[in-house]
């Protein structure tokens, strides 16, 4: 009876290592610099994504400078701008009904407005 209880312990104990490697590689797998090498991996692997990968590799070494700005470019342009007001808006999309009450807020506030040029 004992070396049974005994025998099953170290199953037991076997099987949680093996869970515990399982789980560390699932854990290095699923962190992005993980999923980014199993993509990069499929691709090299794939003849036509080889050669795709290559190329693009090479012209990054070759001008980093303006790889680089493109990504800055393209994180910008997927960030963009800072959402606008409500009335401001309005204001751009209706000027002559909503100038009339920018003025009146401007003069208010004590900020005054450049002359028309015409």
């Amino acid at each position: 009876m004992t070396s049974d209880a005994d025998g099953l312990e170290l199953e037991i104990q076997a099987s949680r290592v093996r869970l515990d490697r399982t789980l560390d590689r699932l854990t290095q797998r699923l962190t992005p610099t993980g999923i980014v090498e199993d993509v990069l991996g499929t691709v090299r692997r794939d003849a036509t994504g080889a050669g795709l990968y290559d190329g693009a590799l090479e012209a990054v070494r070759r001008n980093p400078v303006p790889v680089l700005l493109m990504c800055l470019g393209a994180t910008m342009l997927l960030k963009g701008k800072e959402p606008r007001g409500p009335a401001t808006y309005r204001a751009v999309r209706d000027p002559d009904r909503y100038a009339a009450t920018a003025i009146t807020s401007t003069l208010a506030s004590g900020i005054t407005l450049p002359k028309d040029p015409r």
